[in-house]
């Protein structure tokens, strides 16, 4: 093998290894993901009452006389979208108090009574018109719009001989639907477009089987085309008015070499999603050790999660002082900036995040690992003066109960724990469990 393709396999060599630590170090760090809060994409100022036209349904011919229509369909899905109150959220939000619902929305009834008392055409409405029905029902902007919706059909078919020599066809059908709309927003007091953007998604059925199927065998193209345009329609939703979106945070691996295992029951707090149990191990391990870069930014990373940015920022800006060159820090610090701002423009809207408290649920110090007593509370475990089962007994303890953990004897043989009176008892390692 020559020199210079030597070099090459161990240069191929060396960033592979490195990849892969790369993605073994990303592999192994604790996770959390979480719904947040995030503004509209675009802000149309202080409007409070809307009313959404159905949209004009400017499919070809094919699709137009089928079904329900779907411009009417459209703007009944926009208008359920903006009167969801969390629109989006999880059950994996910790944020409190902020709402989507920040519109009132005209009911199509009270729209559709104005329309016909002034005698307009829906579906040839003229600004003029269209203003002219706003201020009638004393609305602050008019959602209108057109949409589209084609289909396509693709077949397949395959076949092949069994163990018994007999041939098997299989015969696939496979219906996409695409929707396509755009919206504007109307401002009625000046008839000025105040947004506007477009949407677009796709809808699928799919059927196999040993026959040639039908085109009835899948969804029909009108109804493939309402769940399109409910997709649609949450994009139209966002671009007005704030959402949860789902967020996956990443937590540093700290290190501590005398509070490790403190250290690991955070981490397996943040598994269950205890935040308030995993904030209370870390802020006590902060205590200790406060210029621990990985446990500041970790900190931050909480109060983010929960929607307390002015702390995450705090948290944030000591992680970056500290680290400087480290890029998860740096977009953390500019995230809490952004969400400060979110906050502020929410507040304007009338939306409010409210600030979370997080609770202290232990007592006494965190820090002290705990031993449990196994077994039922009906069942007690004997505790010695000494390690050893000749020694005087210094009382009998019930299941579950929980003591501080003082030392660890012989490999976990023998363990000592702070008994309720304040001396020194040795258990038997198979008596306790250890690591609470």
């Amino acid at each position: 093998m020559g020199l210079k393709k030597q070099i090459k396999n161990i240069t191929f060599l060396l960033i592979v290894i490195f990849n892969y630590n790369i993605c073994s170090a990303q592999l192994f760090k604790t996770t959390l993901n979480a719904s947040l809060l995030s503004p509209p994409k675009k802000d149309i100022g202080d409007v409070k009452r809307i009313a959404v036209l159905d949209f004009e349904n400017i499919s070809s011919e094919e699709y137009k006389s089928v079904g329900i229509d779907i411009g009417s369909k459209l703007a009944d899905y926009i208008s359920i979208s903006l009167l969801k109150e969390f629109r989006g959220k999880s059950k994996n939000c910790f944020i409190q108090g902020a709402r989507t619902d920040i519109y009132s929305i005209v009911e199509r009834e009270e729209l559709q009574r104005v329309i016909e008392e002034k005698e307009f055409e829906l579906g040839n409405l003229s600004d003029t018109q269209i203003i002219s029905i706003g201020q009638v029902l004393g609305v602050d902007a008019i959602i209108l719009g057109n949409v589209s919706y084609s289909n396509t059909d693709e077949r397949d078919h395959s076949s092949y001989r069994n163990d018994q020599g007999k041939l098997v066809n299989t015969y696939t059908l496979k219906r996409t639907t695409s929707a396509e709309a755009r919206m504007k927003v109307l401002l009625v007091s000046t008839g000025e477009i105040i947004g506007q953007t477009s949407g677009r998604s796709s809808s699928g059925d799919t059927t196999k089987g040993g026959s040639r199927p039908g085109n009835n065998a899948v969804m029909a193209p009108n109804k493939l085309a309402e769940y399109a345009c409910e997709r649609i329609a949450r994009q139209f939703a966002d671009y007005i008015a704030p959402y949860y979106y789902s967020y996956t945070f990443t937590f540093e691996k700290v290190k501590h070499k005398k509070l490790k295992e403190r250290v690991k029951d955070a981490n397996e707090f943040l598994r269950l999603r205890e935040v308030d149990k995993a904030y209370e191990m870390y802020d006590a391990i902060y205590q200790v050790d406060p210029y621990n870069a990985e446990l500041v930014f970790n900190m931050g990373i909480l109060n983010e999660v929960v929607g307390n940015y002015e702390k995450a920022k705090e948290f944030y800006s000591v992680a970056v002082n500290m680290s400087p060159d480290k890029e998860s820090y740096v977009k953390g610090l500019r995230r809490a900036e952004d969400n400060i701002a979110l906050a502020e423009n929410l507040y304007n809207m009338g939306i409010e995040i409210y600030p979370y408290e997080f609770k202290k649920e232990s007592k006494g110090n965190v820090l002290i690992e705990r031993i449990k007593v196994k077994g039922p509370r009906s069942k007690r475990k004997i505790a010695y003066m000494s390690p050893d089962e000749k020694s005087k007994v210094l009382g009998q303890f019930p299941g579950g109960m929980e003591l501080d953990l003082l030392e660890r004897i012989d490999n976990e043989k023998w363990i000592v724990a702070k008994l309720p009176n304040g001396e020194k008892g040795y258990f038997k390692g198979k008596d306790v469990l250890t690591g609470k």
